[in-house]
């Protein structure tokens, strides 16, 4: 992409809209509902994306990593070309890229080693015999959970599919044969949202705030994007 040459892997960081700013710049108002969205933040769960073709379409499933508090998103590059999503499909993300943290791989296995290395579970979306319904797997058991995703067409790639621990799908009765990609994503997240937070799982979360240092830094590293 221009601009991007050659793309970097790695995580992305957005850079401040004018001038650095510090929590003083911000007003009251706008700080609290930051402040208030950082400690609601989830810190473990993740979503790979790996080899998404439109960039909108991943721009459309970070929107829903925003609203149900899932902070990490890692893309994976293996057969498509590697694109920027702090510059593409801003608008159809509502403009959420900027607050999420985004990891780009070069190659599914990278992916997988680096998401390994860190400790998740992979949960993995596939309409196959072998795979089970969603809401069976008792997600608040999972303590650090990366929901993947695959390419519009082919899905996920034969690397993910023996790297993953868990093979999904999202139980439906129509003629089509899966969601989309974008509403996948949303339709996955809030089933895990409503397992670990709403109570519907044994390990039980409130939704309310949850002040942390790690809420903090995330807060911080927001006030650095403005």
């Amino acid at each position: 992409m221009a601009g991007d040459t050659p793309p970097k892997e790695g995580w992305l960081e957005p850079g401040p809209r004018g001038r650095p700013r510090t929590a003083e710049d911000i007003s009251p108002r706008r700080l609290a509902r930051f402040r208030r969205a950082a400690e609601l933040r989830d810190l473990r769960a993740a979503v790979v994306l790996e080899d998404i073709h439109d960039p909108h379409n991943a721009a459309a499933a970070f929107r829903s990593c925003d609203a149900f508090g899932v902070q990490q998103v890692h893309l994976v590059f293996e057969r498509e070309p590697m694109w920027n999503p702090l510059r593409e499909g801003k608008k159809t993300s509502g403009h959420t890229n900027r607050w999420l943290d985004i990891c780009r791989h070069r190659g599914s296995a990278a992916a997988i080693e680096a998401l390994k290395a860190a400790g998740h579970t992979l949960i993995a979306t596939k309409v196959d015999p072998a795979a089970r319904p969603l809401p069976e797997l008792d997600l608040g058991a999972i303590e650090r959970p990366a929901f993947v995703f695959g390419n519009e067409h082919r899905g996920i790639s034969p690397a993910m599919e023996a790297a993953a621990d868990h093979l999904v799908f999202l139980p439906m009765v129509g003629l089509a044969e899966s969601f989309n990609l974008s509403v996948s994503v949303a339709l996955t997240l809030y089933e895990y949202f409503g397992q670990t937070r709403l109570g519907r799982a044994p390990a039980r979360v409130e939704i309310e705030p949850r002040p942390s240092p790690a809420a903090e830094a995330l807060l911080a590293r927001w006030i650095g994007r403005m």
